[in-house]
């Protein structure tokens, strides 16, 4: 992997990073935030050679904007992380979908727990998904390797 091709890959947990700066403070993620994600994708894409795989990146960022808006129905998840959590699968592609729920449901169910036990109705979910964003980052085939 190039150095290119490496600071492309870890863009979206940069961002995450600026996210969870946002979050934290301000209950809010900035739009610029998952928008600048969706216009490097076509960048990322000619980086890595996947420009022929185009569709499967949209397929991914589509699906995963439809889940998060079924799963963020009631107030579970702010407009901003489903946003995020769409563009950084757009990014990834399809065959990230799965992966990146389940490593950003894992790394937010503490932060779920924390927040009930101080009676909260809510918290930053931005956290969470930069940890799960970063576990898929370090290593995309874990769930592969772990389910044998």
């Amino acid at each position: 992997m190039t150095i290119g091709e490496s600071l492309l890959w870890w863009l979206p947990a940069m961002a995450c990073g600026v996210a969870v700066y946002h979050d934290v403070r301000t209950r809010e993620i900035p739009d610029w935030l998952p928008i600048m994600l969706v216009v490097l994708v076509p960048v990322r894409m000619v980086v890595a050679g996947s420009v022929g795989a185009w569709w499967q990146h949209l397929a991914g960022g589509l699906l995963a904007l439809a889940i998060g808006l079924l799963i963020g129905r009631g107030d579970r998840f702010g407009g901003g992380d489903i946003k995020l959590f769409a563009a950084i699968v757009l990014w990834f592609g399809l065959m990230s979908l799965v992966p990146l729920a389940l490593w950003i449901a894992i790394a937010g169910l503490p932060f779920a727990v924390l927040a009930a036990a101080k009676e909260q109705q809510d918290f930053a979910y931005a956290p969470a998904i930069l940890v799960g964003v970063c576990v898929y980052s370090i290593a995309p085939d874990l769930l592969q390797r772990i389910m044998g």
